[in-house]
């Protein structure tokens, strides 16, 4: 059962007389708006959102704003003259890259040539979609992630945030703490490299390995399948920016063998069409029945799932090695996807996201 997320289910606005966003509005924690009027950003429908800049599968996004990523939907937002009323809150109901990027934008209003802004947005594809064309856009993705992680945060608020027991999300208490520090991110990224450095240090490692031919990258573009065989487990951010296809066959040794599909295929994605996503429940259960190996079983994490996969696991979750000849893994997947997306009577699964999401 496919997940369809076409920008074109949105109902239409007219843009001119969208609600304007105050020059003194504040971010607002989503736990605390208590029905008060306001735009939320990357986020779901909210109760009192006046408007939805995100490219949420739920969210209510004007078509004619329509972008990849949400911080993206906030720079056309900017560029238009609104003429509805005023909102003097904003808001979110998650913490993570574009997130904080689109409310840092929308309250922040850089100039349309201020390279902050142009930044901006090419980090938030780099921490939504792992894809980017300049380093410093996953490095600023890299840091804003630190900052909200609990041994890598340098701010006192994320901490008591994170160690909260009264079971309160801590998105809002994290985002209200990070805001304040993303404008001089953009402007230095480089003044911040011991959050980003680590993890940019592996990733530079695998850049290595995949330039070095030693990483075999196969598309088969009739079902949007990236087929990517290596010697060891690599980081996306090394691999997705090769190829386009939404969906990612992982094969490493001969023996682990994993299926992801990648984030565009949940968001309302507008640069161009990603296939809906299909629940590959009936094929994990196939392979589970046919693996020769003990111990573990396969199964599909779900198409409402943010980056859902199909692997061989354990009792932990963890991937485990298969017994199953990795050819025959893959003409099965394109079988099952071929079936799929030529299927036009093939129903779509309309189920809400969590509301408490915390990527």
């Amino acid at each position: 059962m496919p997940l369809d997320r076409s920008i074109h289910a949105m109902s239409p606005q007219p843009c001119s007389d969208l609600p304007a966003v105050a020059s003194d509005a504040v971010f607002v924690d989503h736990t605390e708006l208590r029905g008060r009027a306001c735009v939320v950003v990357d986020g779901p429908v909210l109760p009192g959102c006046a408007l939805t800049l995100s490219h949420w599968p739920t969210a209510a996004t004007p078509p004619a704003l329509a972008a990849d990523t949400s911080t993206e939907i906030v720079d056309r937002y900017l560029r238009l003259a609104t003429r509805g009323p005023s909102v003097g809150a904003v808001t979110n109901n998650h913490y993570d890259e574009d997130g904080i990027l689109g409310l840092w934008m929308l309250l922040e209003r850089p100039p349309i040539d201020d390279p902050r802004r142009t930044l901006a947005i090419e980090s938030a594809e780099a921490g939504d979609f792992r894809t980017w064309t300049t380093p410093w856009a996953p490095k600023v993705a890299l840091a804003l992630a630190a900052f909200a992680e609990r041994p890598t945060t340098p701010f006192p608020d994320v901490l008591r945030a994170l160690s909260s027991q009264s079971g309160r999300n801590p998105a809002g208490a994290i985002c209200a703490a990070v805001l304040p520090r993303v404008g001089a991110l953009l402007d230095d990224p480089l003044r911040y490299q011991r959050f980003w450095q680590p993890m940019w240090s592996t990733v530079e490692e695998d850049l290595a390995l995949v330039d070095s031919g030693a990483v075999l990258i196969q598309e088969l573009p009739d079902v949007d399948l990236a087929v990517v065989r290596s010697s060891r487990v690599l980081d996306p951010l090394a691999i997705y920016p090769r190829t386009r296809c939404s969906r990612v066959l992982t094969i490493v040794a001969d023996e682990l063998v994993a299926v992801r599909d990648r984030y565009e295929s949940w968001v309302r994605f507008a640069s161009r069409r990603v296939p809906p996503r299909v629940d590959l429940t009936a094929l994990a259960e196939r392979l589970t029945a046919s693996d020769p190996l003990a111990g573990g079983r396969w199964r599909y994490e779900g198409v409402a799932a943010i980056n859902p996969r199909l692997l061989r696991s354990g009792p932990g979750g963890g991937a485990m090695p298969t017994g199953l000849d990795p050819a025959m893994i893959l003409d099965e997947l394109i079988a099952t996807y071929a079936s799929a997306d030529a299927d036009p009577l093939s129903p779509s699964y309309d189920q809400a996201p969590p509301m408490d999401l915390l990527p």
